[in-house]
């Protein structure tokens, strides 16, 4: 698994993909906000840091990079796709539906929940980012 302080191309090489400009600058982009954003956030924060790359460039990038586990794509609410770097590692949510904030989920229990699914039906789940939705507690909207 690429540790966070491999350079981008030490990365790239290490996940089969080639280290293009474009690959590297959005793996940048991504290590330095540890936060979601969107295909559109991406590209602002590609220009102000001085590289500039075009939609479907920065979409073909973010496709690639989760295919290869190193960025998970997300649908935190209806319409608003986001992408967050996750180096291959389990990365779990739990997702207000009300007030939309983000919560982690401990990939501990998330494990445990896989295990009994495997001991009750036979089925072997894949989940390396796994997000539920639903209404926290004290969601500051209800």
């Amino acid at each position: 698994m690429p540790e966070s302080n491999e350079s981008p191309t030490d990365v790239l090489r290490g996940s089969g993909l080639r280290a293009t400009p474009a690959r590297r600058a959005v793996i940048e982009m991504l290590r330095s906000t540890h936060n979601h954003m969107t295909v559109a956030e991406v590209i602002d924060g590609l220009k102000n840091s001085g590289a500039n790359f075009d939609q479907s460039t920065v979409y073909r990038v973010l496709s690639d990079l989760g295919g290869v586990g190193l960025v998970a794509e997300s649908r935190l609410s209806p319409g608003d796709t986001v992408f967050e770097w996750i180096s291959q590692s389990n990365h779990h949510h739990l997702q207000c539906t009300s007030c939309g904030r983000t919560l982690p989920l401990d990939d501990e229990l998330v494990q445990n929940f896989i295990s009994e699914v495997h001991e009750r039906h036979g089925f072997h789940v894949n989940a390396t980012h796994l997000v539920l939705s639903g209404i926290e507690h004290d969601c500051p909207e209800e």
